[in-house]
């Protein structure tokens, strides 16, 4: 079982090696199972899809006024919240399929999640009404609204970071879901938040590492077609940075899914041997789920 033999905040540098370290096993992971970058794939898509179709409505929302733009707003923030989770559900049961030796499917994980719908929807209503509280914050001039929404965005983030492991792994209530989230990153990872800056930083450099080789080769061809070379170079820097941001979600969405898991369980996946989970901020006892979980642990996991 893990205990916690951790002392004091992650310094600047424990927090690059630890997202360093979480970074290469999850990209194991990934290297190992790369369609599961499919599932941030498809929840771009479907972000980008409802964007452009709530375009039109929400320019004219805009002109008549008279608060209809927030009525437009809401709804997009619902369609798009409910789709991008469904996918992040379905990329957390995947990986958790993964850290079990099994072969995480597509469909087979999306089919998972489809049991699930009703909280992702009650999910989705309340984290659109939130956003629209946001969004009213932001347009007031008054300095107060401007701390409030500060405070606020900082305690929404807490409360809700492992809301998607939540909803894929427990069977709770609207009220306990939030509770849950909240607890498991107040209890056991008050510092996943500081660790995630070292993730973001190492994969940011990977992203520009690929701009610049995208660069590269694309100047090599403008020397002796400049045309050519700068259409190569749009669309070479842009698969880059999709390349870069879909990494980073499945990066994210694995070792959130690893991070849970060990905080309810007190077992780390086997693709994780390298990482310290008590020195980030590992549990003192194991919590009971006892009647309200539908266990993520299932399976050959080696104990801690």
């Amino acid at each position: 079982m893990a205990t916690n033999t951790r002392s004091g905040g992650l310094g600047f540098f424990d927090r690059l090696k630890t997202g360093w370290t979480l970074t290469k096993d999850s990209v194991g992971v990934i290297r190992d199972h790369p369609k599961l970058m499919i599932f941030p794939l498809l929840a771009a898509i479907s972000s980008i899809f409802f964007l452009v179709l709530f375009f039109l409505p929400m320019v004219l929302a805009e002109f008549i006024g008279g608060g209809l733009e927030y009525v437009v707003l809401f709804v997009l923030y619902f369609v798009t919240t409910f789709f991008s989770t469904y996918f992040s559900a379905a990329l957390v049961y995947a990986s958790n399929e993964a850290f079990h030796g099994r072969e995480p499917g597509i469909r087979s994980s999306m089919s998972a999640i489809n049991d699930q719908l009703g909280p992702i929807v009650v999910w989705a209503l309340i984290s659109a009404t939130v956003s629209i509280l946001f969004r009213i914050l932001e347009n007031s001039d008054s300095p107060v609204a401007a701390i409030m929404r500060s405070l606020f965005a900082l305690g929404w983030s807490i409360m809700t970071f492992f809301i998607v492991p939540v909803i894929v792994f427990e069977d709770v209530s609207t009220t306990e879901m939030f509770k849950k989230s909240g607890g498991t990153f107040k209890d056991t990872w008050g510092e996943t938040l500081g660790a995630g800056f070292g993730i973001t930083g190492i994969v940011l450099l990977f992203g520009v590492g690929f701009i610049v080789v995208a660069l590269a080769l694309s100047a090599v061809v403008a020397t002796a077609l400049p045309g050519v070379g700068i259409v190569l170079a749009i669309v070479f820097v842009a698969v880059a940075i999709t390349f870069s941001y879909l990494l980073s979600q499945t990066i994210w969405g694995i070792a959130k899914t690893a991070l849970y898991v060990y905080a309810q369980e007190g077992v780390k996946p086997d693709q994780f041997d390298n990482f310290d989970f008590e020195t980030l901020g590992g549990r003192t006892e194991q919590k009971a789920n006892t009647g309200s979980s539908r266990g993520p642990i299932s399976g050959t996991f080696v104990d801690d």
